[in-house]
């Protein structure tokens, strides 16, 4: 049910409207019941912080008091979309009940497309957990694809003193050196590798980034590729998956304002 006077968009027999400050709390609440289901399937990478609720409050309450923030909700999920380089960037999108994705989840995609197409965005790019299958299902049947993984391995650090944060260069690879995100808890700093040589050897990534003193390292790769298949005979697996496209319910290639 939309607020009169508020801004709303109804796709699919769904209403949606945007987001206000006081929604910030149940969206948080939302967050942190989908990270502690995630951590099931990548226990390391998906690792709910003890604090992550307050800090997500705090955090989405100002993307929503953002001009350059989508920000949607309907009765029973929310989204939130960051313009960048031309894309609008998904992270923060989650539903109450797993079975609302193919209504309410797919509306809210939808709604925020609809807001894109007014300032020239050309796609959309929304992370999900690998495993999460209802929402990859939801992604697929609005005609986005998967565009990229994350592969990870768990790692045993050096002791001794950890390396300073930024970007680190290493065997056939450079990449980000640093906490994980604050709502998140891996047990220690991570590299995200995410400029990897084709002829470079991914064991020498995982070697180089537990001298670091990281506890986690992260590959992107597309999928399919020859780097998945290294990965995957590494022992690696996936934790999160990458869609890209435009969301539409009229087949690929369509593009509706």
């Amino acid at each position: 049910m939309c607020v009169p006077g508020e801004a709303a968009w109804e796709h699919l027999g769904v209403a949606c409207r945007d987001m206000a400050a006081d929604d910030a709390a149940w969206a948080a609440e939302v967050m942190e019941r989908r990270r502690r289901i995630y951590a099931r399937y990548s226990p390391v990478f998906w690792r709910p912080a003890p604090n992550a609720a307050g800090l997500h409050t705090r955090f989405l309450a100002r993307q929503i008091a953002s001009e350059g923030t989508i920000a949607l909700r309907t009765g029973h999920g929310f989204i939130v979309c960051q313009r960048r380089n031309g894309e609008g960037f998904v992270d923060d999108f989650a539903v109450e009940d797993p079975a609302a994705w193919q209504r309410e989840g797919a509306a809210l995609l939808l709604a925020t497309a609809q807001r894109l197409s007014a300032t020239g965005e050309s796609a959309v790019r929304v992370v999900t957990a690998h495993a999460d299958r209802p929402k990859a299902d939801m992604l697929a049947s609005l005609s986005l694809h998967l565009a990229e993984q994350w592969w990870v391995a768990e790692l045993r650090p050096a002791a001794g003193e950890k390396a300073s944060y930024g970007r680190r260069d290493g065997a056939g690879f450079s990449g980000i050196f640093a906490p994980a995100p604050p709502v998140y808890d891996p047990g220690g700093p991570v590299l995200l590798a995410d400029r990897v040589h084709g002829d470079a050897r991914i064991d020498s990534n995982e070697r180089e980034a537990a001298a670091l003193g990281a506890v986690l390292a992260v590959v992107p790769a597309v999928p399919g590729s020859a780097r998945a298949g290294e990965l995957a005979r590494g022992g690696w697996e996936v934790a999160s998956d990458w869609y890209l496209g435009w969301p539409t319910t009229e087949g690929p290639g369509s593009h509706c304002g």
